[in-house]
């Protein structure tokens, strides 16, 4: 089977992975500029859309300009000078994935949606692996600038919470907690987006140096901080917590610049949230800000944080259909009777539950065989530079707070946070190729029926996202209005997962 995917598979790869570039356009910028206008857009898309479906439509168009830039390539390239940048194992594990979900897809009780989620998740591979060609050949000039990005889109969002912050103190009265948060559907959404850009953030802050820069840096990254102390987001803080366990463990001493940082940076945070949202309130007479000091009765009183029932409509899922799952996104159709989520709120029961047992246990070989892949760069000469340390650091802690985190939130399904994981795997990929050690390019030239191949394919997920969101688009909120099934639940909620509907 190897053999087969040597003469399909990798050469497609090898040349799409060589698209980004060739033709020399800035992807991973465009992508990083979309994440971070995700909560600051001001207006809808869609007449009467809100924050989590203006989001979604920004990641289809993030993943549309990428899948468009794939097409480009394969029509217009006959040859490609390329440099291998993947773990074939782990390549014929993912294959194995979306094959098994493609099967899954079609025999699904929607074969629409299920084959939207499938494109979806693919399209956001495709991206990540654009990014990572971008990477590899710019270099630590490239991730400067998305870091960069990253730390004045999130000090927009300081800005506009300033601003929320500001509102709530002049208007008097106790403000509920959720509206401390602006741009998401969910405060808990933002959390999601957190788990990734707090380590970068991190990164940024360690490669700042002296100066205004490295001002500007620690600046965002504290009040980043105040922000996760002020929703006390469980997830993501032990997400990262773990992140920082497993750095310390595989680097050790190499690890302390990385670890100081985070730290620092976490106790100038928490300065900052006791100031503006416990002891200004307190002096005004209110009570604290956030959730912070009700987080361990919360936690007592409600361990699970409701999920259970969610967990226990996957765990029968998975026992009536092992297989292949009920199909990709249908949790949202099957779940509909617990009325707390459209997904179970953890990544493996979503996938066993959606996709099946076989591709769960594919998905895991391939993501076992990528940390292998990122720890082994301990053992590259070019590790012994620490400013590559620190890089190697920060991947590692966001890829186990990304897992992590993911095992109690929806972070692998909202938008934004989809986004935002995208493009940390394809920096993170493209920074491992670029420090490896060097090998010889090889050029390749691509069969017609390759490029046929590979433009028929791209085109179909190009249409399997458009039929995905049509006709729903048209009218968003009346659709969404529809999901709620008010004849049949009498205090339905929206739970979003495509749109924010979610329910189908």
């Amino acid at each position: 089977m190897l053999g087969i995917f040597r003469t399909t598979v990798f050469p497609v790869l090898n040349a799409v992975s060589a698209a980004s570039a060739r033709l020399q356009q800035p992807l991973v910028i465009l992508v990083v500029i979309l994440a971070v206008v995700g909560p600051l857009w001001p207006f809808a898309f869609i007449n009467g859309t809100g924050f989590h479906d203006n989001q979604r439509i920004l990641e289809i168009i993030s993943i549309g300009m990428a899948l468009l830039f794939s097409l480009a390539f394969l029509v217009r390239a006959s040859h490609s000078r390329i440099l291998p940048m993947y773990e074939r194992r782990a390549v014929f594990f993912l294959t194995l994935f979306f094959s098994l979900g493609l099967v899954s897809s079609a025999v699904a009780y929607s074969p629409r949606h299920a084959l939207f989620e499938w494109a979806n998740f693919l399209s956001l591979g495709i991206t990540s692996m654009l990014i990572a060609s971008e990477m590899r050949t710019k270099g630590d000039g490239l991730l400067d600038k998305v870091l960069l990005l990253c730390g004045i889109g999130s000090a927009l969002y300081i800005l506009l919470e300033i601003v929320v912050y500001l509102a709530m103190i002049n208007a008097g009265g106790q403000p509920a907690n959720e509206m401390l948060i602006a741009g998401f559907g969910n405060y808990r959404f933002f959390n999601h987006v957190q788990t990734v850009t707090l380590p970068l953030l991190g990164l940024l802050a360690a490669r700042s140096g002296t100066g205004k820069k490295k001002i500007f840096s620690w600046i965002v990254m504290s009040a980043w901080w105040a922000l996760l102390f002020l929703t006390a987001g469980r997830g993501t803080f032990f997400g990262i917590l773990a992140g920082m366990g497993v750095t310390v463990m595989c680097l050790r001493k190499a690890s302390l610049p990385w670890c100081k940082v985070m730290l620092y940076s976490a106790l100038l945070g928490f300065s900052v949230y006791l100031l503006f949202y416990v002891l200004i309130p307190i002096s005004l007479g209110l009570q604290p800000f956030g959730f912070l000091f009700s987080v361990v009765g919360r936690t007592m009183a409600n361990p699970d944080s409701s999920r259970l029932p969610l967990w226990i409509r996957a765990w029968e899922m998975i026992a009536a259909h092992p297989w292949l799952g009920a199909g990709p996104m249908h949790f949202a159709h099957f779940g509909r009777s617990v009325q707390n989520g459209a997904h179970p709120h953890n990544w493996m029961l979503q996938i066993a539950s959606e996709w099946g047992i076989p591709a769960l246990l594919c998905l895991v070989a391939a993501l076992v065989l990528g940390f292998r892949k990122l720890l082994a760069a301990r053992r590259y000469p070019e590790l012994k530079d620490g400013k590559n340390q620190l890089i190697l650091a920060a991947w590692l802690t966001t890829g186990v707070a990304i897992l992590v985190d993911g095992l109690v939130s929806g972070l692998f399904v909202m938008p934004s946070s989809q986004l935002w994981i995208a493009l940390y795997i394809g920096c993170a990929w493209g920074w491992l190729c670029s420090v490896a050690p060097s090998t010889v390019a090889t050029t390749m030239r691509l069969s017609a029926v390759m490029r046929v191949g590979g433009v028929i394919s791209v085109t179909v997920l190009i249409y399997f996202l458009g039929h995905g969101v049509w006709p729903e688009i048209r009218n968003l909120p009346f659709y969404e209005e529809q999901s709620l099934q008010k004849e049949l639940y009498p205090n339905p909620a929206y739970h979003p997962r495509i749109w924010l509907g979610g329910y189908f």
